[in-house]
């Protein structure tokens, strides 16, 4: 299990600096790409650094099953509050008002 978590995760790491480099790129020779496809490509930036953080993660505490556990569950909630960042507003004025 450990050497796929490590294939994926140069695969993605590879990807990952390739998309950096081509909007460092854009940035500087506007290649005229457009507006909606430059979104979608800065989103695909932003979660690309989470698979290649989590499949790193992955590789890490693959066959250690409590810290793996506990991995799987900071994974979790870190993508769902990137998803949901209101939820995340809402959990912290929560927890902020009973402590």
């Amino acid at each position: 299990m450990k050497k796929l978590f490590n294939a994926l995760g140069q695969f993605f790491g590879f990807l990952t600096i390739l998309l950096y480099a081509f909007l460092f790129i854009d940035g500087i020779f506007n290649f005229g790409v457009p507006a909606n496809i430059m979104v979608i490509l800065h989103t695909i930036q932003m979660y690309a650094t989470f698979v290649v953080c989590g499949l790193a993660g992955f590789e890490f505490v693959a066959g250690k099953k409590i810290l793996a556990l506990i991995y799987f569950l900071l994974l979790a909630l870190v993508v769902v509050f990137s998803f949901f960042p209101d939820l995340r507003d809402q959990i912290i004025q929560i927890v902020t008002t009973v402590v």
